[in-house]
């Protein structure tokens, strides 16, 4: 079961995907703002972070800073979530908050699916090539 944080600040938008997620079998945390998203990343180990970039206390992006800047949770994978469709605040998202992938709003839930189950195990593969390199050096 892997535990998936979810930050958006449309009620309706955060339990359609809770929602959608706990059916596939994870485990979903939600948060309505940036402070409730730090928060949960502090306590939690997160497998995968799926965060808006429109928050009322703070910009996703800071929320993806705040991720990636500790070594701990630096690893992360996080998918942004966006009614704005320019390159502009997908450049930005990439340079600043390095994220895995961009989801356009309206989403549809097959490639809500898709898209996390393929950023799942891309990390999983990525950890398991982490794991072997430092088991060879250690051999």
């Amino acid at each position: 079961m892997h535990k998936i944080l979810v930050v958006d600040d449309e009620r309706s938008i955060l339990e359609m995907l809770k929602y959608c997620l706990e059916h596939e079998g994870h485990m979903v945390l939600t948060a309505e703002t940036g402070e409730m998203a730090k928060n949960w990343v502090k306590e939690v180990k997160l497998d995968l972070a799926i965060v808006d970039l429109g928050l009322p206390d703070m910009s996703g992006i800071q929320v993806c800073e705040f991720i990636k800047e500790d070594p701990k949770t630096r690893s992360t994978p996080i998918i942004i979530l966006t009614g704005n469709t320019t390159n502009e605040a997908r450049i930005k998202g990439n340079l600043t908050a390095n994220a895995d992938l961009f989801l356009n709003k309206p989403i549809e839930i097959s490639d809500l699916r898709t898209a996390v189950a393929t950023i799942l195990e891309k990390a999983e593969k990525k950890k398991l090539l982490l794991r072997n390199s430092f088991k060879a050096r250690l051999d």
